[in-house]
């Protein structure tokens, strides 16, 4: 299931949206019920990013926005693969605290203690 997150111009937080149906030139999403039709707004689809687009209808719960640029669907189907880095092999760091130097602590790790 791809999902579609829709951001209006002039406020309001980002919607979520289940996308029903994508093409190179738009797409029809659902739970759209405070979308307006003539509205400007940037959507994120699958990978895509931030692909602008006008609402053109909403009824019904749905709404249907047509791309300001064809997009390819297969791409923003696609997973983002992330592959770990190798950690990098170095030496363990050891910390190491100053000696004591005053009072009977010296005095603790001194085998002729008595």
């Amino acid at each position: 299931m791809l999902s579609a997150t829709v951001e209006r111009f002039g406020g309001g937080a980002p919607t979520k949206h289940r996308v029903r149906d994508l093409s190179p030139g738009g797409i029809r999403i659902d739970q759209a019920t405070e979308l307006r039709p003539g509205a400007t707004v940037l959507i994120w689809v699958g990978i895509l990013e931030a692909v602008g687009a006008t609402v053109k209808w909403v009824a019904e719960g749905c709404a249907g926005l047509a791309f300001a640029e064809e997009i390819d669907p297969e791409h923003a189907r696609a997973r983002a693969s992330s592959v770990p880095r190798p950690v990098a092999a170095t030496a363990p760091v050891q910390a190491s605290a100053p000696a004591p130097g005053a009072g009977w602590i010296t005095d603790m790790q001194s085998p002729y203690r008595t």
